[in-house]
């Protein structure tokens, strides 16, 4: 597999507040799933193998089960967004029976890249929305466990990777502090 550049992921800003504004110019199963990617950070595959008892409505969050290496894991996702709420609502009205994405991995792909290639004029890999997903926690929370927990990675190996993505404001940042000290000392 080849490994994303930060060029080849979405901004999250950009990816969440297109879905919002193009909701009624997508299909509701498209829209459905290319948000669920967007504001869980699932893997393709994860989302695939959502059942609809996987969704808790009450309490707005998502069980999210990971099969590696012949062991099954376990992961809750908070998901605090009524848009993501609504939109999956809407789904189970229409579909009810059997998974909210009853389709293929093939499939799920091409939904991905037609709802991008429409919404931000690129076309994006699935795995690159889980990417802008975990640059977007990181970027706010600056907690490694937080991003490490909603992904469902064992350890920090792979997590080490996102840190690269947030580099770019870690010069910013320091650069606005080293401004600070400049100007105060005049």
């Amino acid at each position: 597999m080849r490994k994303l550049r930060l060029e080849d992921v979405p901004d999250y800003g950009d990816l969440v507040s297109a879905l919002m504004k193009n909701r009624s110019k997508l299909k509701l199963k498209d829209l459905a799933f290319v948000s669920f990617l967007a504001f869980t950070g699932a893997r393709i595959g994860e989302a695939l193998n959502l059942n609809w008892e996987d969704l808790d409505f009450k309490n707005r969050t998502v069980t999210i089960r990971q099969e590696k290496k012949r062991e099954n894991y376990v992961r809750k996702v908070p998901v605090p967004n009524d848009f993501f709420w609504d939109i999956l609502r809407r789904l189970r009205e229409k579909r009810s029976t059997g998974r909210p994405f009853n389709f293929t991995e093939r499939n799920g792909r091409y939904i991905v890249y037609k709802v991008t290639r429409k919404i931000l004029k690129k076309r994006y890999r699935p795995h690159a929305i889980r990417h802008a997903y975990a640059t977007f926690i990181m970027k706010k929370t600056k907690d490694l466990e937080m991003v490490r927990r909603l992904l469902g990675h064992r350890d920090y190996t792979v997590i080490r990777e996102y840190m690269n993505y947030t580099q770019e404001d870690l010069e910013d940042e320091l650069r606005g502090i080293f401004n600070e000290i400049e100007t105060s000392s005049e």
